[in-house]
C-alpha cells in the first residue's frame, strides 16, 4: 500500500501498483510503501524520517523524468529496437558511396515517405535520433540535480522543497 504523507499526516492510500507521480494535488506531499496490513486511516499523524523522505522525493524523481522521456518516445521494445536499426544503417549509409536497398532495407522503405532520396532519409532519421538525445540530455540532467539538492536535505521540509524545485525541460 502507498501512503500519501503531507506535512505528517495521512492524506490518502492507493494500492501499490498505481502510479501516483503525475498527480499535481501530491507534489508537495511524500509517497511512502507500507506493507498491505500496517492500519492506516486518513488524517492519522505519520512521522516520516527524513531517509524516507529522500527514498520517496527521489523515486518520484525518476518516475517523472521516465514519464517525460515517454511522452516523446514510441512505447514498446520492438519500435526501439526498429529505431535502433535505422539509425545504425543511416550512420552505415552516409559513409557509403555506393548504397544498396540490399544493405539498408529500413532505410530505403522510407524513401517517399520521410524524405525522397536514401540520403535525406538517413538524415532525417539521425535528426530525430539526435533531437531526443537532447532532450533525453536535459531530462537527465534535471533528474540527476534534483536528487543530488534532495539528497543534501538536512529534514523532510528541505526534501520536499528540492524536490519541488526541480527544472524540467
Amino acid at each position: 500500500m502507498q501512503l500519501v504523507i503531507k506535512g505528517e499526516v495521512v492524506a490518502a492510500q492507493h494500492p501499490d501498483a498505481q502510479n501516483l507521480s503525475g498527480i499535481s494535488d501530491y507534489s508537495s506531499s511524500l509517497i511512502l510503501t507500507v506493507p498491505d496490513d500496517t492500519p492506516v486511516e486518513i488524517g492519522q499523524a505519520w512521522a516520516v524520517n527524513v531517509d524516507a523522505a529522500k527514498s520517496s522525493a527521489c523515486n518520484a524523481i525518476d518516475a517523472e523524468a521516465e514519464q517525460r522521456r515517454n511522452a516523446v518516445l514510441t512505447p514498446g521494445s520492438g519500435q526501439m529496437a526498429a529505431y535502433q536499426a535505422k539509425e545504425r544503417q543511416a550512420r552505415a549509409l552516409l559513409q557509403d558511396d555506393n548504397p544498396t536497398e540490399g544493405e539498408y532495407p529500413d532505410i530505403f522503405s522510407e524513401i517517399g515517405i520521410t524524405a525522397d532520396s536514401a540520403g535525406e532519409v538517413a538524415m532525417a532519421v539521425l535528426a530525430a535520433a539526435e533531437k531526443w538525445r537532447a532532450y533525453g540530455r536535459q531530462v537527465e540532467r534535471a533528474r540527476l540535480t534534483v536528487k543530488k539538492a534532495v539528497r543534501q536535505a538536512e529534514d523532510v521540509e528541505g526534501v520536499i522543497a528540492a524536490k519541488n524545485k526541480a527544472v524540467w525541460p
